[in-house]
């Protein structure tokens, strides 16, 4: 059964823990015979292969599994405000309207105006990613209900129609959909009407508005999120391996975590062979027997 995980796109990681070293059962450096593992330098990298004797690996309990990648809808969740409520009239005039409202609607269309800052700051992406390796039968599992408290409005496909929810009191939970419009004279923000009647709703109210990215339908590389590592910098790696027995550390742009799922911007390719268990432990061996 397919399973949407959620990735939310922000400049922090939440809930992440900073490795430095790892230590672990192992021989040291200034021991090569009969040492369980080896650094050898790659010509061009900064980063030796980290090479592990049949034992060493076993006792570290490394495994491994490949990069993939899934499709992901994407779409700005960006914060709002309510400008100009139901039932009264416009104090600005609207100039143009997408031409995707039905036919008789406009007039209902009207009745109050969503502003979105111009403030990049206020914007995060979600990628609601296909889950195919999720065997739970018990029912599609909706992180983005969790944190909104509604279903998941990835299903809606009309382009150019947004997704509002208004978090007043009285109003957790209750989405309605808008068109983009542009507004006389102004450049202060987008706005957006409602498409639907919105009863009750007063200039001030906050909004979430969800549109959807460019980017929508673009590839995501996925991995677990215990092949994450992290240095004392806070950069995030993690470690290929290329052939039996071999792992080489790769530097990785992680999107947004959640759950046990990494969304990386920047990574290896797809079917390279990650290190999904013992990525802290090879990050200890390599700085152990590198000297840092």
């Amino acid at each position: 059964m397919l399973r949407n995980r959620l990735f939310l796109k922000s400049s922090l990681v939440a809930g992440v823990a900073f490795v430095v070293v790892a230590t672990g059962p192992l021989a040291a450096a200034e021991s090569p015979a009969g040492a369980p593992a080896k650094l050898v330098e790659v010509a061009g990298s900064p980063f030796p292969r980290v090479v592990l004797t049949e034992q060493a690996a076993k006792r570290l309990s490394i495994q491994t599994e490949a990069l993939r990648e899934e499709t992901a809808k994407r779409w700005m969740m960006m914060n709002a405000q309510v400008e100009i409520a139901s039932g009264e009239p416009s104090v600005n005039a609207i100039t143009e309207t997408a031409s995707i409202a039905p036919a008789g609607e406009s007039g209902q269309a009207r009745q109050s105006l969503i502003k979105v800052p111009v403030d990049a700051a206020s914007q995060m992406l979600i990628a609601v990613v296909d889950d195919e390796d999720d065997e739970d039968e018990t029912g599609d599992h909706d992180e983005f209900a969790e944190i909104f408290g509604v279903a998941n409005p990835a299903d809606e496909d009309k382009d150019g129609l947004v997704v509002v929810l208004l978090t007043g009191q009285g109003r957790s939970g209750k989405y309605y959909t808008a068109r983009p419009v542009a507004v006389k004279d102004r450049d202060d923000g987008r706005f957006f009407e409602f498409l639907e009647a919105s009863s009750g709703v007063k200039p001030g109210d906050h909004a979430f508005v969800a549109m959807k990215a460019p980017e929508s339908g673009s590839m995501a590389k996925i991995v677990p999120y215990s092949s994450v590592v992290y240095d004392e910098h806070g950069d995030s790696w993690l470690y290929s391996n290329p052939e039996p027995l071999v792992f080489v550390r790769q530097k990785v742009a992680v999107e947004r975590v959640l759950g046990d799922i990494a969304v990386l911007s920047d990574g290896p390719a797809r079917g390279t062979p990650v290190v999904s268990v013992g990525a802290v432990e090879l990050m200890g061996v390599e700085l152990k027997f590198g000297g840092h």
